[in-house]
Order: C-alpha cells, then structure tokens, then sequence
C-alpha cells in the first residue's frame, strides 16, 4: 500500500510525539508499506523568524513570504527540521532520503495569487501543480523513504514557499497513493461544540466555512483534502498526531478516530 504522510510541524517538535511517529512510521515500511512524508515547520519558521526580529504575518492560514521569510523557510525546512527527521527515521532502522520539490524538480509550483481581491499579494507563495511520478518511483522502488520539505521551484525558477497541506495532497495524488493521512495536534476538524467530525463531506466543509467555523491552518488543510479527494485519492483522514499507535491503526484498517474527509455530503 503506498500512502503520503503529512507530518505537523507542532508535533514534530516534541520529542515524544515525534519517536512515536517514527515508530509507527518505521513499523509500516518494514510492513512493506510505500511511505512518502511530507513535513511542516511552521512554528519553528516563526521562532527563527522572532530571534531575527521579523514579523510573521498570515492570510487565510498562509504565511506571507518576503524575500527574508523565503531564506528562513529554506534553511529550517529543507535544513534544520527535514535533516533531524531523517536523522530520526535512520535511527529506527529506515532509509530515509531528505529533499524538497525543488530536487530534481520533483514538485513544481505556480505563484499563488492573494486569496482575495482585498488582500496583499502572498510574496514567494507555491501552488503545487505537478509531480514527478517517476522520481518518487524509483526512490521507493529502490527501499528509499522520501522525506519532503514544502519548498518547489515555479517555471521561472524561482524558489517558493509552499503550504505544506497542500504539498501532500499534490504529492498523494501526483505519485497514485491510494491513502493521505494528515496527523496533527488536534484531534480533527471540530464542529461549534468542539467535538469531532467523524465524517466530513464538501457541503459541509461549505457550510462550516459560511459560519466561521474553519479557521486558521484548518482552511488550507481541508481545502486540500478536498483536492486530493477529486484527483482520486482513495481515502483522506486527518488523524491526532499525539496519540500512541493511531497511524498503525489506521494502516492496519482498524477505527483509528479522527475525520475521514469526502467528496460527497
């Protein structure tokens, strides 16, 4: 079974959340699972950011990205966060390889345009648009785990920032995973009285969004379940990253919790 694998930067900055994952992760490819990872860093982007006395600023739950921002995504990306998850995964036996899209441009993106008329342009923000399949094919068909940092190249060569949601949904898509899993620091998406969502389908996701009821890093999140939902990833569940053994619940087809996202209400 080959499933893309987007790992919250939140999580992954605990140790403890972070070698239960690796466990799991670790105990699925020795399975004979194909497993891409795809990461986040947000936080940790934001405290570089603080020390360097830069402020980060967001719109609809996406960074603004200057020219400053840009060179401090890179080097905690792609740099800090992607190297010590690889180091990691080496440690539990896997045979990790560390890249982002722009690596053999095997992501490419377009420039996103400001998500809406009355907001400021994003800056060296990605929209990921296109895989190349056989690069990922012939790391996994080698015994390799790909480990990727969301940063790709637009066709101007041009390094972008790219939320990293939306980079596993084009990834599970684009390399024909059957599965995408998102694991997070929430439990899943909540409705109005904080308690989860077991099933989520697009009406409702619309109506949720009409009330205020997705915010933040939810709205990229599910917009991008919704996009590899249409692109035929067969199954798409956002899943509490803190809890122990739910990744191997889930890939074993055992109830795991959190909310399956679908296409139909």
């Amino acid at each position: 079974m080959r499933v893309t694998i987007k790992l919250g930067g939140t999580i992954l900055e605990e140790e403890e959340s972070r070698r239960e994952i690796v466990r799991q992760l670790a105990e699925a490819i020795h399975s004979r699972n194909e497993i891409i990872v795809v990461h986040g860093g947000g936080r940790s982007i934001t405290r570089r950011l603080e020390q360097m006395g830069i402020p980060s600023r967001f719109a609809r739950g996406l960074r603004i990205t200057d020219r400053e921002t840009l060179a401090v995504a890179l080097m905690v990306l792609a740099g800090e966060v992607n190297k010590n998850l690889v180091r990691t995964l080496g440690s539990a036996g896997v045979r990790a390889v560390g890249i982002c899209g722009a690596d053999a441009d095997c992501v490419r993106c377009e420039r996103m345009p400001p998500p809406a008329e009355d907001m400021e342009d994003l800056g060296f923000v990605g929209v990921p648009d296109r895989v190349d399949r056989d690069f990922f094919e012939a790391l996994l068909s080698s015994g390799l785990t790909p480990v990727v940092a969301s940063l790709a190249l637009g066709p101007d060569r041009q390094l972008y920032n790219v939320n990293a949601d939306q980079m596993a949904s084009t990834i599970a898509w684009g390399t024909g995973s059957g599965s995408l899993v998102y694991l997070t620091d929430v439990p899943g998406v909540l409705d109005g009285a904080g308690e989860v969502i077991d099933h989520l389908g697009s009406p409702e996701i619309a109506d949720m969004l009409r009330n205020g009821l997705l915010t933040g890093g939810m709205l990229p999140k599910t917009s991008a379940c919704l996009d590899a939902i249409r692109h035929g990833v067969g199954t798409v569940r956002i899943l509490p990253g803190r809890t122990p053994g739910l990744l191997s619940r889930f890939l074993r087809g055992q109830p795991a919790g959190g909310t399956q996202i679908h296409g139909e209400g």
